[in-house]
């Protein structure tokens, strides 16, 4: 076993540098304390709550010298890396043999040379108010000592890990734009007698890049016969270049979600959809309903969402926000006016004002969001773009929880950074 000790400023030291070998390394819960007061005639007290203040680390090594002038060099060294006022990380380094099958013979031992170490998934920042050295005896002509100190914790009375920053992204950010507007609602049209067809589609052109693939999308409730949609392709003056049957994927006739693929010309700018037509000709007028229509690059269909000039869009992504997660995987509460991390928030569209939760609690601030505005949120500094905006907001603080999601949620879309991320552990 062995100990990794950091300084703060970086530099990294192990035990075993100075010749001791860890045996013995045991940490304590943390300790708590209450805050209560009784009262004259009163049965019991009135209790104001707790908290942890500290947690305690013990460890015990031995290490051995060949005189008495090597071993007061050691303790010199000793005292000087672990008597630092200013704190430090520990982390213990397990110790695991490697585990291999041998004849009776086969080997002359060795056992020590096939242990290996490995870090444990926390550290503690501590100090120690004086380690202690005991001489245990002389070892076939080496001076054998035992070391032994007992850590306090600084700051945090827990294990935590290295702070790292991480990023979280919505797991929809890849979903390509639908290039529609206004396609949430329910629409329908009448197709006459004798017609396989809508008559008059809207001109209602879509900027397009020449030569690239494209697919519509739509649900469809009511239609009578199979059929397909149909891409009118325009030049860049408005004037018609070519008309294309969307023939893959037939729709049928009992309704459901459907899909064309189209290749536009290498010279059109605008498309527009006759979008409905059937098979067969009507016998009598007919209406048709249809929503969530979707017009987008590539070659297949992806999940209807609105576009991003909709009014519905940002209480779309509010929805699907809700899926995304920090990562916390500590065993207490990780407050952030405690630990210190940061939430920054880099928003990719416009709101008149800003909801963001991690689970239950809700910052709000009430002012105007742009694409492109980056938020800090500290839990005692709000910033956006680097100005303040604590008087415009509610001042509140995010805490990690423990077995819980730990939910982003957010009715701006954007990507969330968490600086300074750290689990903590008791």
């Amino acid at each position: 076993m062995d100990i990794l000790v950091e300084k703060l400023d970086g530099s990294r030291y192990y035990l075993s540098q100075y010749k001791v070998l860890i045996t013995d390394f045991e940490e304590s819960a943390p300790s708590v304390t209450r805050n209560s007061k009784q009262l004259d005639q009163r049965n019991g007290n009135i209790d104001f709550g707790g908290w942890h203040t500290d947690k305690t680390i013990n460890i015990t090594g031995y290490y051995r010298a060949d005189d008495i002038d090597e071993e007061e060099t050691l303790r010199e060294k000793l005292y000087a890396l672990l008597s630092d006022p200013n704190g430090y990380y520990i982390t213990q380094l397990k110790t695991t043999p490697s585990v291999v099958m041998e004849r009776p013979g086969e080997t002359s031992g060795g056992y020590y040379d096939k242990l290996k170490d490995y870090p444990s998934h926390k550290r503690f920042l501590v100090y120690t108010e004086a380690p202690d050295m005991e001489l245990v005896g002389n070892v076939n002509g080496t001076l054998l000592y035992k070391l032994t100190a007992e850590f306090k914790t600084m700051k945090l009375p827990y294990g935590e890990t290295p702070a790292v920053d991480i990023s979280i992204d919505s797991p929809y950010k890849d979903v390509p734009v639908n290039l529609l507007t206004g396609t949430k609602a329910v629409k329908t049209g009448i197709i006459k007698a004798g017609s396989q067809g809508i008559d008059s589609p809207s001109l209602n052109l879509v900027s397009i890049v020449g030569g690239e693939t494209y697919t519509y999308s739509i649900s469809m409730i009511n239609m009578g016969h199979t059929g397909h949609s149909s891409m009118v392709w325009y030049d860049a003056n408005k004037t018609i270049l070519s008309a294309q049957a969307g023939n893959n994927h037939p729709w049928t006739a009992n309704g459901g979600r459907f899909s064309n693929t189209f290749t536009a010309p290498s010279n059109a700018v605008y498309a527009n959809f006759t979008p409905w037509y059937f098979s067969q000709t009507y016998t009598s007028d007919t209406n048709i309903s249809w929503y969530h229509e979707k017009f987008e690059p590539g070659a297949f269909a992806s999940p209807w969402s609105p576009n991003p000039s909709d009014s519905e869009y940002n209480s779309w992504y509010y929805s699907l926000a809700g899926n995304v997660s920090v990562p916390y995987s500590g065993s207490v509460p990780c407050n952030q006016l405690e630990q210190g991390f940061t939430v920054q928030l880099t928003a990719t569209g416009s709101a008149s004002s800003l909801s963001f939760k991690i689970d239950d609690t809700e910052l709000t601030y009430n002012g105007a969001v742009a694409s492109g505005d980056v938020f800090l949120f500290t839990g005692f500094s709000y910033t956006k773009n680097g100005l303040s905006i604590v008087s415009k907001t509610n001042k509140a603080y995010f805490s990690l929880q423990p077995d819980k999601p730990n939910r982003i949620t957010c009715n701006v879309p954007g990507t969330v950074r968490i600086l300074g991320f750290k689990n903590l552990y008791a």
